[in-house]
């Protein structure tokens, strides 16, 4: 891992489309952690008025992938090629905040816990845990921009 990490992940971070398309906000990064951040509204909901399940998996990936990146070199980019989601309960809330976690960084993998909560009124509910495999990519150019 290089001393630039933080710099790279939030430059790749601003280069997701879907991600500024829904709102979301990278809030922390760290090595071998990230926290990203999004606001409630109609536009990220489902026919109940929770956050859509699609919108909660997506954040989840990208907790997953930039935790990962964060311990990449700046030759590599992370692909996800491996990724399971369990929702535990309705995404009720004004913030939906993805937490991921590094839980073992090899040299082309890297598996990591990914934690979703909803911020409500100062509570905290656990709405989905996921589990990803990160790899680190050569073949993979990243976007100018």
């Amino acid at each position: 891992m290089e001393n630039n990490f933080e710099h790279r992940v939030r430059t790749g971070f601003e280069k997701q489309g879907f991600m500024s398309t829904i709102g979301a906000q990278l809030a922390e990064v760290q090595p071998g952690f990230c926290r990203i951040r999004l606001a409630f509204s109609e536009q990220v909901a489902q026919q109940h008025g929770f956050f859509h399940g699609g919108v909660i998996s997506a954040m989840a990936d990208n907790a997953a992938g930039f935790a990962g990146y964060s311990l990449m070199s700046s030759d590599e980019q992370p692909l996800s090629v491996e990724f399971k989601i369990n929702f535990l309960a309705p995404a009720i809330g004004e913030i939906l905040e993805a937490r991921g976690k590094v839980l073992r960084s090899g040299r082309r993998l890297k598996h990591v816990n990914v934690e979703v909560f909803c911020l409500d009124n100062g509570a905290e509910t656990l709405v989905a845990i996921a589990l990803a495999t990160i790899a680190s990519s050569r073949s993979v150019r990243e976007i100018p921009g």
